[in-house]
């Protein structure tokens, strides 16, 4: 009898970019699902969303060689589907890129790009999240299994410090990115997606993904118009919605601030009125003022 010998492959960990993303107000959401259908296809439309995410093609380099920073460079750094790895887990999903010093910026472009679309494209659904991205020492395998201190850190940072929805970066990623920006010729696609917020942290929202594509040939006026409009309607109705949870209000205020800070073309960005502007009477809901202003422009044409 002749026995074969299993071979076990080592599992080592590898210094990766992590990105930890978690949608916010989840058990809000199941809970109204009890009675609501149109909940629950929200819920599984943004999950199934999530999941094909897992499928490392989907990381690829759309959003990212249009852009003239990674024209000027070789493509193939740019290039992540074989090194991405993503794990979707209820609310959640943890993204990795393997990477070195050589082609960091170039990955992190890729990444960032890649989730300012998966933010875009949940928000218009009326799904917020908030992330932390890092870079660190973690084990994740396509087949989703993922584990280290890298996701760890990349976790803390989001349930500690994100607070709104937004996606912030650690101290120890921006040290070792082309971050801040000295010269032009430095300049890497994510630069035009990374701020720093009044509260000192770095990192980007789920709109500014219109800001940076406002002038891509398939970002149609058309197009950017109704997309910014549900981004608009989604801001609004979280604003009416939260009479009874200040801490929520409080984020779609922020949102609301970001989204009017957003270097977008006035004519392309709906305007999201302030509660009762140039109204008389005790109107509570921005979704009033913002019907009235819509009537009162199509009365006028």
């Amino acid at each position: 009898m002749v026995r074969t010998r299993r071979i076990i492959q080592k599992k080592e960990y590898q210094e990766r970019l992590v990105a930890f993303i978690d949608i916010l107000g989840f058990k809000e959401i199941v809970r109204k699902s009890e009675r609501s259908s149109g909940s629950i296809n929200l819920i599984y439309d943004s999950l199934k969303f999530l999941k094909g995410r897992e499928t490392s093609s989907n990381w690829d380099l759309q959003f990212v060689e249009i852009e003239e920073d990674a024209q000027k460079r070789n493509m193939l750094g740019f290039n992540i589907s074989e090194r991405t790895n993503c794990t979707s887990f209820s609310d959640s999903i943890a993204v990795s890129v393997e990477c070195d010093e050589n082609n960091i910026n170039e990955s992190f472009s890729t990444l960032i790009s890649n989730l300012s679309y998966v933010g875009a494209t949940l928000m218009m659904k009326g799904i917020l999240f908030r992330g932390g991205l890092t870079i660190g020492n973690v084990i994740h395998t396509p087949d989703g299994i993922i584990f280290g201190q890298g996701l760890i850190d990349a976790y803390q940072l989001e349930s500690n410090s994100a607070c709104y929805p937004r996606v912030l970066l650690s101290d120890n990623l921006i040290k070792k990115l082309n971050y801040p920006l000295e010269s032009e010729k430095h300049s890497y696609p994510y630069h035009q997606y990374l701020k720093r917020f009044s509260d000192g942290s770095v990192g980007f929202h789920q709109m500014i993904y219109f800001e940076v594509l406002e002038t891509w040939e398939e970002m149609s006026e058309k197009k950017l118009i109704q997309s910014l409009t549900k981004i608009k309607n989604t801001i609004i109705k979280g604003l009416d919605s939260s009479f009874e949870t200040p801490r929520v209000f409080e984020k779609y205020l922020w949102l609301k601030k970001e989204y009017e800070s957003l270097y977008i073309d006035e004519k392309n960005k709906p305007k999201i009125y302030e509660l009762n502007e140039n109204i008389s009477g005790q109107n509570i809901h921005y979704s009033y003022t913002d019907k009235f202003y819509r009537n009162r422009n199509k009365s006028s044409r």
